[in-house]
């Protein structure tokens, strides 16, 4: 008997390595980031209309809009783009949950994002996610799979490789990458470009 529990703690105590070396091969990569727009460090631009702040990572990027206009303006989301490091344009959710953002894309069978109004002197945090669902649709109806929360987070793709098995960074450090958002300030609409530089990652 006592050799029996041996074997089983011998088997237990395998099955921990392979978790713990397992969860070590995946240790998240680190950036570094700069904002090149006036070679700003601070991650914040001013106009006299609107002023922007950022704290972007590998996942997402993080953005504050504050309107400085006595009138509402508009984030016109269906038009917003990121360009990644390979110059590739893709749609973007802006959110404060990524899942709400699926959702609310799947079930009410959004083609473009609603726009969202600033009111004037007012404020709105987001998060801008690479929006990839019409490529990975879970579906609704009993033939196809249950769109669930889970499902929903493990189809995310990250803005930039979070982890080895999503891909090298070897030859990201120094490249950039871009965000554009347009606001519509009611008799014109003026496109926000900014570019980040990756600075380094490890």
């Amino acid at each position: 008997m006592f050799k029996r529990f041996n074997i089983k703690q011998t088997v237990a105590f395998g099955l921990l390595s392979l978790i713990v070396v397992g969860c070590a091969s995946y240790t998240p990569y680190r950036y570094r980031f700069s904002l090149l727009e006036q070679q700003n460090e601070t991650m914040t631009v001013v106009d006299s209309d609107v002023e922007f702040r950022f704290a972007p990572s590998s996942e997402n990027i993080r953005v504050s809009i504050k309107n400085k206009t006595d009138h509402g303006i508009i984030l016109m989301r269906d038009k917003a783009e990121y360009i990644d490091p390979m110059g590739k344009s893709i749609m973007i959710h802006y959110g404060s949950d990524y899942v709400d953002e699926v959702l609310s894309f799947e079930v009410e069978n959004k083609i473009f994002a609603t726009p969202l109004r600033i009111g004037p002197g007012a404020e709105m945090t987001g998060y801008v996610w690479v929006n990839n669902w019409p490529d990975g649709r879970a579906g609704q109806g009993p033939s196809t799979v249950p769109m669930v929360s889970s499902r929903i987070i493990n189809l995310m793709t990250p803005l930039l490789p979070r982890y080895s098995y999503e891909g090298s960074v070897k030859e990201l450090k120094g490249l950039t990458f871009n965000l554009i958002l347009p606001i519509d300030f009611i008799e014109y609409v003026r496109d926000y470009t900014f570019t980040f530089m990756i600075d380094d990652v490890i």
